[in-house]
């Protein structure tokens, strides 16, 4: 599942309009070094908060709802921002005598977390779903969204998936991460009040392209620039040129050595290279032949250098 805080779905858009809310991060560098103290691990991103141990589930129907979906923004937040003691946070953390006060910290060894409290002022669906996002834009590890009506009851809200259309939340009660319509009984069209970190929570950036493994396709020489495929992966992932990277190159003009150069888009950032020969275009024809020079990926491949080698009246 990949959520995003950001764009408004577009059954909720009017007049073909639609809103975008960026993800922003709250505080950077000096101040969010200083909130943190010095003992910081690697940063989570948001697929790595969505992991089933980082939520703690509700034992069955406690009434502690809005507990349990304060400690699981709470845990989030925490590993955001690096915090290797993100799992001390738990629901004994949370200061209550049974709800959840309206303002509060929550310590663990690193740092300290704020949270304070807040209502939805929309009057139609349209206006909360994007005051939601905006919400979700603002506070990267989620907020606890609570409704009153009905059977009372509190969710963690983490995001906006694109690709199905619709909010996600995590319940405690039933222990799942899914849509909002699918949790018991919080929707946009009720929820009346949330929760959310005040201290400064890092959203996580772009992925470096540091340490990403570049491959390139054969380079041959005919009159033109060469350009050769590229494939790039990064930590068992397969990336895709286009969305999350783009390719330039250094002396493909002629042949000789030549230099790939992959720069991150998206969710990646930084650059990783991969140096390779262009060839000369008939010496690259007899090698493929006899089979000195790796053919291309080209589907019958190896039926056309069959055919090449008897052509040349080589062997096969």
């Amino acid at each position: 599942m990949s959520i995003t805080a950001g764009k408004l779905p577009a059954a909720y858009a009017s007049r073909g309009t639609r809103v975008l809310f960026a993800c922003i991060a709250l505080v950077a560098g000096l101040a969010l070094a200083l909130s943190l103290g010095t003992s910081r691990a690697h940063a989570a991103t948001l697929e790595e908060t969505l992991a089933d141990d980082v939520f703690v589930n509700e034992p069955g129907s406690t009434g502690r709802c809005t507990i349990y979906a304060a400690t699981n923004m709470l845990r989030r937040a925490a590993l955001l921002n690096g915090d290797q003691d993100w799992s001390s946070i738990t629901t004994s953390s949370i200061p209550s005598s049974g709800g959840l006060p309206f303002g509060f910290s929550v310590s663990t060894q690193s740092a300290t977390y704020t949270v304070a409290h807040g209502y939805i002022t929309g009057s139609t669906v349209e206006e909360r779903a994007k005051e939601l996002l905006a919400l979700l834009g603002e506070n990267p590890a989620g907020i606890v969204l609570y409704t009153s009506a009905g059977n009372p009851h509190a969710v963690t809200l983490l995001g906006y998936d694109e690709e199905a259309g619709t909010l996600i939340a995590h319940d405690s009660l039933t222990g799942a991460t899914s849509s909002l319509e699918e949790c018991v009984s919080v929707r946009v069209s009720n929820a009346n009040a949330y929760w959310y970190v005040t201290s400064p929570v890092s959203a996580p950036g772009p992925t470096s392209l540091q340490n990403a493994t570049v491959t390139v396709g054969d380079a041959v020489y005919a009159g033109r620039a060469a350009t050769p495929r590229v494939a790039v992966t990064l930590d068992g992932t397969t990336l895709v040129e286009g969305a999350d990277f783009t390719v330039s190159y250094v002396a493909n003009d002629s042949v000789g050595d030549a230099l790939a150069v992959v720069t991150g888009a998206g969710d990646y950032s930084g650059t990783a290279t991969a140096s390779f020969t262009v060839l000369d275009g008939t010496e690259a024809l007899v090698g493929r032949c006899t089979g000195t020079v790796d053919a291309s990926t080209a589907a019958g491949q190896g039926v056309m250098a069959t055919y090449c080698a008897g052509v040349l009246g080589l062997a096969s």
